[in-house]
């Protein structure tokens, strides 16, 4: 039915705003004012779209430049694995990548300027999730794009497969719900463990995964939503002037 990567991404993302906007709204986990940041939470889907756009082009570019150069032998027998085979392993090893990258962003500086915007929100929901800069797009997009295509040598049709798993995370771990899942929560990610994450308090540098808790409690930043609860507040901590939004928007 899709022959075009592209085709899967639109259709998926489609999909997702539809689903999504209707579980919100039956059951929100928190109160939130749509309204009062609409025009900034479109703004910011609209630059995620255009800065994700262009990111994952450039490091496709430099991949199909260097590509055959820095390919190895010991890659063949995982490009010769099946196709939902290589798909799962890219998600395993891109979400390992990238707790390393979430935590970094966490610890330094200079990497934090490039992720504070996300955690500008104050009210998170599925909209608002979309909040990241020009550098945090670029960066992730890095291993995003690298380790499938380098590593697991997925076609573009497998690509777009994994990027449309992406997107649905994206969505999942910024919705504004709270899911009773039983023991799968100890599996992937869900809203409530995320939600933690952007909180104004200590716990900001706290559940780092993306897909998979198991980094989480290997290294040492888990904190269980059970023990948590739903009564903290999101964001900074203090309010974003707005001569500052420039510069959060690229990410320095």
């Amino acid at each position: 039915m899709f022959d075009d990567p592209q085709d899967i991404e639109i259709a998926t993302l489609l999909a997702l705003i539809l689903v999504f906007e209707v579980w919100e709204r039956r059951r929100p986990a928190r109160r939130v004012d749509r309204l009062a940041r609409l025009r900034l939470d479109v703004l910011c889907f609209g630059f995620a779209l255009f800065v994700n756009r262009i990111s994952t082009q450039t490091v496709t570019g430099a991949i199909d430049a260097l590509g055959p150069r820095v390919a190895v032998d010991a890659l063949h027998s995982l490009r010769g694995l099946p196709s939902a085979v290589r798909i799962a392993l890219a998600l395993v090893v891109v979400d390992f990548v990238l707790y390393w990258l979430h935590r970094a962003q966490h610890r330094n500086a200079w990497l934090w300027s490039t992720h504070a915007w996300h955690h500008s929100v104050e009210e998170l929901y599925w909209f608002s999730g979309f909040r990241t800069s020009f550098l945090h797009s670029l960066l992730y997009n890095i291993p995003q794009t690298a380790v499938p295509l380098l590593v697991f040598g997925l076609s573009p049709l497998e690509a777009g497969a994994a990027y449309a798993i992406g997107v649905v995370v994206q969505f999942v771990e910024h919705t504004n719900v709270r899911t009773e899942v039983g023991w799968l929560r100890f599996v992937f990610i869900t809203p409530q463990y995320h939600r933690i994450h952007h909180s104004a308090s200590e716990f900001r540098g706290r559940n780092l995964a993306f897909v998979f808790p198991v980094w989480d409690w290997l290294f040492g930043t888990q904190v269980d939503p059970e023990r948590v609860g739903e009564g903290f507040s999101l964001g900074l901590g203090e309010p974003v002037e707005r001569a500052r939004v420039p510069r959060m928007l690229v990410g320095v």
